[in-house]
């Protein structure tokens, strides 16, 4: 009966913290509720993968720019829900963006002031006169007042690692195109691609996500990760050659099918590629400088602002497509085709959302090399829905591409975890 108890009480916990701030929880809470979200975002990007694939494989409604559009333009409505956990009116919203937008502008000028000071101090000087005088004044100061001084400066830090409503803007805008870019191409290539393919080609954004996190000192490269992408890498292999090869079984017209597939994974490699850049930049631009903590970003108010610029600036491409020919606008011709639009809308509004927290609470190589979980995913759905005939190559290589995630998630989380 206590270990029931023990067990509903953990769970509740957990449950909780999807309710409170991300600096309540301690880190290994966060790692598990970050794969959480994580498990969620491969159940809908499935799904989502197979609602558009209905909806452009047979010229049904093949607008994979309008869809994306829809999608993203459905993040505004975060903002409703910000606004109410934040018990704000609109104007209350604004002023507080005022008031944001002038604490930036001063902070902005003071660092500037700050390093022309050290400019002007220059390299050779003396400093040992004012190092001496500033180490006197703290042995003088700390005297019985270590735990005070030390809750001083937590709360400074706790102020420094609030991302305002001003920066949340500017971030949300440097991002709206690598987002939007990022989702077009993986709903286009749909087009022309099988989901099966489109999801495996998707997860090597595993692969550029290692290489790029390095660069920017996001991630360690060490040999377990090596393995760990290397097999998921070579998951992915077998699973796209048993792919590649049942196609040209199965069309007649294999040259121009080739081709068409082709196009289709070059899209999908493409759009893993931009995901691998957005990830590890988002997450760049959140962590501290020489430090492992992390500054909090509101994701509701972070989305919001994505929708509402992508309503704002990008309706103009849906008209140059239209008189281009490259994508003539058209209404849904049957409510059947509104349905799944509207479904396909609620589940990117969910699923981009918890694949954002995932980022922030885990890694972006935990994230990114996660997501070929979707792989079997896939393929058990092609087999269900559209009788793909499975072997068991395909089987082993969704199982090497999982053995490879676990190499990964357990190396990330001995870096990432430090309660």
């Amino acid at each position: 009966m206590a270990e029931v108890t023990n067990l509903a009480s953990s769970i509740q916990i957990y449950l909780r913290a999807f309710f409170i701030p991300d600096n309540g929880l301690y880190s290994r809470q966060k790692w598990i509720l970050g794969l959480i979200n994580l498990a969620a975002v491969v159940i809908f990007w499935v799904m989502s993968s197979f609602l558009v694939n209905s909806l452009v494989e047979d010229d049904t409604y093949r607008k994979p720019f309008f869809i994306t559009y829809i999608n993203t333009g459905c993040f505004s409505f975060y903002l409703i829900s910000y606004l109410k956990f934040e018990n704000l009116s609109i104007s209350q919203f604004i002023e507080k963006f005022k008031q944001d937008y002038d604490n930036s502008c001063i902070k902005y000028h003071k660092q500037e002031d700050e390093e022309g000071l050290v400019s002007e101090y220059g390299s050779n000087d003396n400093l040992s006169g004012l190092q001496q005088s500033i180490e006197n004044s703290d042995s003088t100061n700390s005297t019985n007042t270590t735990n005070e001084l030390h809750i001083v400066d937590s709360n400074v830090y706790l102020n420094d690692e609030e991302i305002g409503i001003y920066e949340t803007m500017k971030l949300s805008i440097q991002f709206i195109i690598l987002w939007f870019s990022a989702n077009l191409v993986t709903n286009a290539s749909l087009s022309y691609t099988s989901v099966a393919s489109q999801t495996i080609l998707s997860s090597t954004s595993s692969f550029f996500t290692m290489i790029i996190g390095y660069l920017y000192a996001v991630e360690k490269i060490n040999q377990n990760k090596l393995v760990g992408i290397l097999l998921s890498f070579t998951g992915v292999l077998i699973v796209t050659k048993i792919d590649i090869s049942e196609d040209q079984d199965n069309n007649v017209d294999n040259g121009n099918n080739n081709l068409t597939a082709l196009w289709g994974n070059l899209l999908a490699l493409s759009g893993a590629l931009i995901y691998g850049i957005y990830t590890i930049l988002l997450k760049h631009k959140i962590t501290i400088k020489n430090s492992y903590k992390e500054r909090n970003l509101n994701t509701h108010l972070f989305f919001g602002f994505v929708g509402i610029f992508c309503l704002i600036f990008l309706w103009p491409i849906i008209i140059i497509l239209h008189f281009t020919k490259v994508e003539v606008f058209e209404i849904p011709h049957t409510s059947q085709v509104t349905y799944l639009l509207l479904i396909n809308a609620f589940i990117t509004f969910v699923s981009d959302f918890c694949w954002c927290r995932a980022v922030l609470l885990t890694s972006p190589l935990t994230v990114t090399v996660g997501l070929s979980m979707t792989i079997p995913l896939a393929m058990i759905g092609d087999w269900v829905l559209k009788e793909f005939v499975l072997n068991w190559w395909y089987i082993f290589g969704a199982a090497v591409v999982t053995v490879g995630f676990l190499i990964i998630n357990k190396d990330e989380e001995e870096d990432f975890v430090r309660d």
